[in-house]
């Protein structure tokens, strides 16, 4: 028997989940199919866990260095199972508050789970895994939103030695002593990081010359130097040639290797291997490349409204390869609702997209790298804000970091935001709307701002426009100003 709807949504995810309550809140019949659980790689083995571990975490580094803000303390190992407790007790309450399957039945939405596989271009079937039994699905549209998973590089012996990842790093029993975190990318940094100061004994290894590629190359500085400094041994433009299964570990050959610490081996010994070194789309078995959906290395291929080479066919999120985080997914599903609904479809607009690396201090982005900038418009401004120059990074201990604004040279327009400190995933915000509406560095300084804040570093970037610009410069030399 045919089941009939207007929205058909396979994948659970942040994209799809917006897509959803949109589809029943706007009165059409949908369906969400999922294999596993609604929340997604966000709530059970991304955003949500990594971001629980890292504050535990903090807390441990705040109870090492308490003597710091004067307080003495009898200093307590972390333990293990009790951290993943917590961590495992905030994934339970966004479940059972915003992820709750029954939340959205009672919406309306017809939530499946099962694996399914396309018949044809509006038919899709899959095995209701709760009823045990086929459903064929005829839908006017679909939406994929089946998101991504851990890719792990070929180094030979590693399937051999039951390697972890940002997926079953969370089924860990017990802290590995010895941790090996493969990749210095945001996931590799974060959960390198939080396993040390938890307790372990972290290296990281990455193949290029520098951490955080994706980054201003200033902040891939100051955050290697932050990360050594806290006993973090990082080896840049280092390779795993292989591993070996061990009675007391895994055997770990290094090629290639630059050592940024003083330890200097090329075969070393580990508890566990972290593979944090890329992700792939999850396409396999939908039965994409029969009805003419194009699937490429990174993902499947859609236009700029985000529809696939079949019309009825759209993807968003993690799945399409174009910017693999939460929020972007969000973004493109709101996107899809609009066109949905108006006439005129819009494109979807990359131009503004802002991300945090949530290691300790954090690292956010919106916008070019200087050497981006500079490729693109020339003769850039820069400014540049120390954040021992914050009073209440100061006042909090907390003076670890830097502000780094780029600006076109006139007019003050906002090219690229860089944060490193305390608060960075929060502070980015005030600069990404300007870059939205076009906000130069001039409005945002004569906008008042709530004294002592993290912040204020936003006015205070803002005010080196009009001592250090290049319009406020050039004017002074015209007039004689000095």
């Amino acid at each position: 028997m045919n089941e009939k709807y207007d929205l058909t949504i396979i994948g659970g995810g942040s994209a799809g989940l917006v897509l959803a309550v949109a589809g029943a809140k706007l009165g059409k019949k949908t369906a969400l199919v999922e294999k596993h659980r609604i929340g997604g790689d966000c709530l059970w083995t991304g955003c949500v866990p990594s971001k629980a571990l890292l504050k535990a975490a903090k807390v441990a580094n705040y109870t090492r260095n308490a003597e710091k803000y004067g307080i003495t303390t009898t200093e307590t190992k972390p333990e293990w199972q009790k951290v993943i407790e917590y961590v495992q007790s905030t994934q339970h309450v966004i479940e059972a508050e915003h992820d709750n399957p029954e939340r959205f039945r009672e919406m309306g939405v017809d939530v499946i789970f099962g694996n399914g596989h396309f018949e044809s271009r509006d038919t899709f079937v899959v095995q209701d895994s709760e009823n045990e039994q086929t459903r064929t699905l005829k839908s006017k549209k679909f939406v994929i939103t089946t998101g991504s998973r851990p890719l792990a590089p070929s180094i030979p012996g590693l399937e051999s030695c039951a390697y972890l990842d940002s997926e079953n790093v969370w089924e860990l029993e017990e802290l590995p002593q010895r941790l090996l975190v493969v990749g210095a990318g945001p996931i590799g940094i974060e959960l390198g990081q939080a396993f040390h100061r938890l307790g372990a004994e972290v290296t990281i290894a990455q193949r290029s010359g520098r951490i955080l590629t994706k980054e201003d190359i200033d902040v891939s500085e100051r955050m290697l130097n932050y990360l050594t400094s806290e006993g973090i041994d990082v080896r840049l433009n280092t390779n795993i040639a292989k591993v070996e299964k061990q009675k007391d570990g895994v055997k770990v050959s290094f090629s290639g290797l630059q050592n940024i610490s003083t330890i200097d081996n090329q075969e070393q010994v580990f508890d566990k291997i972290l593979i944090a070194a890329g992700r792939t789309p999850n396409v396999e078995g939908l039965g994409l490349e029969k009805i003419g959906v194009q699937i490429q290395k990174n993902g499947i291929v859609v236009n700029g409204q985000l529809q696939t080479h079949v019309k009825n066919i759209y993807a968003a999120g993690d799945v399409i390869g174009h910017y693999l985080f939460t929020h972007v997914a969000a973004f493109q599903a709101q996107l899809l609702v609009r066109n949905f609904l108006l006439p005129f479809s819009k494109k979807i607009n990359y131009s503004v997209v802002p991300w945090t690396t949530f290691c300790d201090p954090e690292v956010a982005r919106c916008g070019l790298t200087e050497a981006e900038a500079r490729d693109k418009y020339g003769d850039v401004d820069v400014f540049i804000l120390d954040q021992a120059d914050v009073d209440r990074a100061v006042a909090e201990g907390e003076t670890h970091g830097f502000s780094k604004v780029i600006a076109s040279k006139w007019k003050g327009k906002i090219l690229g935001v860089h944060l490193v400190g305390v608060n960075a995933g929060e502070v980015i915000h005030e600069y990404v709307l300007a870059m939205q509406e076009g906000i130069p560095l001039r409005k945002l300084s004569g906008m008042i701002h709530v004294y002592p804040t993290y912040s204020s570093s936003v006015w205070r970037v803002a005010a080196k426009w009009l001592s250090e610009g290049t319009l406020v410069r050039t004017l002074r030399r015209l007039i004689g100003a000095g």
